[in-house]
């Protein structure tokens, strides 16, 4: 007998216990997340995040990389974050989830002009709308303590499907 569900968190931790059994030791509890409504479906894929330039995503990431790997030289630690450059910050602020893309611009939202990038936004998002994204979203203090730090609000874009800003 198929169950009803009343929302994506009770059908995700449903799907992780009959995969890894009802021991709830890899079970991390709804109460912990981040509760963010997920907006209507669309084409393309949703991301959470906020709207930065490339600079600051690449300042950001070479500073977090180099206090990742303090003992690296500083060439050394520049072409690891060219590499892998989330992975200072998401070091940093605990959330795995978190990636960089571009998102198409909502109509009539006002975006600073060096988080453009032509027609689309660069976004360094928090996680997805996608099932495996989502369910390994951060908690609320990870989230506070990354909106300060970039200094916006987070919000749903759109995902342009075009791949990261970073790799272009």
């Amino acid at each position: 007998m198929s169950r009803q569900f009343q929302n994506l968190d009770e059908a995700l931790d449903e799907v992780e216990n009959d995969r890894r059994g009802d021991s709830g030791h890899t079970k991390w509890s709804r109460q912990q997340r981040i509760n963010v409504t997920l907006p209507p479906p669309k084409r393309n894929c949703q991301i959470y995040g906020y709207c930065v330039s490339k600079r600051w995503f690449c300042d950001t990431a070479l500073s977090f990389l180099g206090k990742v790997h303090r003992n690296r030289p500083a060439q050394e630690a520049r072409s690891s974050a060219q590499v892998d450059p989330i992975y200072g910050i998401a070091r940093h602020f605990g959330i795995y989830s978190m990636g960089v893309g571009e998102a198409t611009l909502p109509p009539g939202q006002i975006v600073p002009v060096e988080c453009m990038d032509g027609e689309l936004v660069n976004v360094l998002y928090i996680f997805s709308d996608q099932p495996g994204n989502y369910r390994q979203r951060p908690t609320q203090k990870q989230v506070d303590e990354l909106t300060k730090f970039v200094g916006r609000e987070p919000q749903w874009w759109v995902d342009s499907s075009t791949g990261s800003f970073f790799e272009r």
